[in-house]
């Protein structure tokens, strides 16, 4: 059986590198969890974020925005394992790729969905309804400077800055607080970060990732939520954009966070955040 870095190798050579990547790990209070490697050997029974089968590891297209692949990424399936986390605390989700980490530019989205009776290792992805409880967009509007976005920021961009070296490739890592007071049980975690470097040319690409949690604590919080697949259409003005350009604003798609948690909640992902409208002039 070849090695991971032997595929690796392989791929690149026939020009298929890993340029967008997956969720590798899962760190909450401390004790890591692994994610899903498809092309890893190692034993992928017990990962906690859920199966893809897109081979290059790229994105979702705006295509297949109303189709299942939104859901959890394309051919998505359960994840057997889940992450113990308690209401109220951060976990970091680290992201993995070969060439250089998640260097696309656009907003950050995270939703929940609880999973009911089945438990998040059987429950019917269709089933799943989401609820946002986090989002970032841009950070600071001006023209866009590529690669070093320090006039024009995003959540991506900023957390890029941050990216490191690691074995055959780089990571990103996305720290999320999960609300004080929701309702304890198994969630289905939906991180999911959006590259806008192609929506001029209508190939916005989105990045869902599904992460199985269970949750504790003392809350009573669980938002009505709805389909990924009725989350986005190709025509919304935070999907069909020219970001290169002096932007002024950005409208982040999807539904608007819900308004059962605390500000100090929604706050609590990163130092800075804007409203999901945001304009030069209320800076």
């Amino acid at each position: 059986m070849p090695s991971f870095s032997t595929i690796l190798l392989a791929l690149a050579a026939a020009g298929e590198v890993f340029g967008h990547g997956h969720v590798r790990r899962v760190i909450a209070n401390g004790v890591t969890y692994k994610g899903y490697e498809r092309w890893s050997n190692d034993d992928q029974s017990q990962v906690v974020s859920w199966h893809f089968t897109t081979e290059d590891e790229g994105p979702v297209p705006v295509s297949s925005v109303n189709n299942p692949d939104i859901i959890c990424h394309e051919g998505a399936t359960n994840a057997q394992a889940s992450v113990p986390v308690t209401a109220g605390s951060q976990l970091q989700i680290v992201r993995f790729n070969t060439i250089g980490g998640f260097e696309h530019p656009g907003p950050e989205m995270h939703y929940l969905a609880p999973c009911g009776d089945a438990g998040c290792a059987q429950v019917d992805k269709n089933s799943l309804r989401f609820f946002k409880f986090y989002e970032n967009g841009l950070v600071q509007p001006g023209m866009a400077d590529s690669p070093t976005w320090n006039t024009q920021k995003w959540a991506t961009t900023e957390v890029h800055k941050q990216v490191q070296a690691e074995g055959e490739g780089f990571i990103d890592t996305f720290t999320v607080k999960i609300p004080s007071n929701i309702k304890p049980g198994a969630y289905i975690l939906r991180h999911e970060i959006l590259g806008l470097h192609k929506a001029h040319e209508g190939q916005a690409e989105f990045y869902p990732q599904c992460i199985n949690l269970e949750i504790s604590g003392s809350g009573s919080q669980q938002p009505a939520g709805v389909s990924a697949t009725e989350m986005y259409h190709s025509t919304d003005p935070g999907v069909a954009l020219d970001i290169w350009v002096d932007l002024k604003s950005y409208t982040i798609p999807g539904p608007a966070v819900s308004s059962a948690f605390s500000k100090r909640d929604l706050k609590s992902n990163t130092p800075r955040r804007h409203p999901r409208n945001l304009k030069l002039q209320d800076l």
